[in-house]
């Protein structure tokens, strides 16, 4: 695989972090937002946490020292009682995903301060390291609104329309390799210029 020929070390560890960092947020944000609207089912198992190995996948790490993008353990879902229940868990999707997606020009306000505190070769790191968080962010939520089992907007589309739950629980992890082989073909957009539209400097 020539595309992780050019990656060093450093580079690796950055977005090992970037994917742990990533996880963290989206599990813990998407549990917190469920519980909000009044399902509880994530918390009662322990997913409302922005502790990363509460809802990392190994394959989702391996994803992101290669594309820079990750994808997280679906969190599980109360029954669906009421019609009106039905958009909560892509309602709480969305709304994680506009915190998400705000923090990258966040990161942007970070840096100047960052510099200035920070030791010469430190600071490069902790900028290189803001650089590549950024890059995994747009490009995790990206590959996340995909309706693809597997993928999160795929993981609230059957409380919308129920006959959709059985095939996508079967289907999620072949629709994840099928999703990996398109990103190894170059199939997937480049969210670089989303990134660079959303960033401050």
């Amino acid at each position: 695989m020539v595309f992780l020929y050019d990656l060093t070390m450093p580079e690796i560890l950055r977005r090992v972090l970037a994917a742990l960092i990533y996880a963290g947020l989206q599990g813990g944000l998407l549990a917190l937002f469920l519980r909000l609207s009044g399902d509880r089912r994530a918390s009662e198992n322990g997913r409302m946490t922005f502790n990363p190995f509460n809802h990392v996948l190994l394959s989702g790490i391996f994803l992101t020292v290669a594309f820079r993008m990750n994808w997280i353990e679906t969190l599980p879902i109360a029954p669906v009682k009421l019609k009106t229940e039905r958009l909560r868990p892509l309602l709480a999707l969305l709304a994680s995903f506009a915190i998400l997606l705000a923090l990258v020009p966040l990161l942007d306000l970070a840096r100047a301060p960052l510099h200035e505190m920070l030791p010469r070769t430190a600071g490069y790191a902790v900028l290189s390291t803001i650089d590549t968080l950024q890059i995994v962010l747009v490009g995790s939520v990206c590959l996340a609104l995909l309706p693809l089992p597997g993928m999160l907007f795929g993981w609230a589309l059957p409380p919308i329309f129920p006959g959709l739950e059985r095939p996508y629980r079967k289907l999620s992890g072949i629709s994840r390799a099928l999703v990996a082989m398109l990103l190894i073909l170059g199939w997937f957009p480049n969210v670089l210029p989303l990134v660079e539209l959303l960033r401050l400097v």
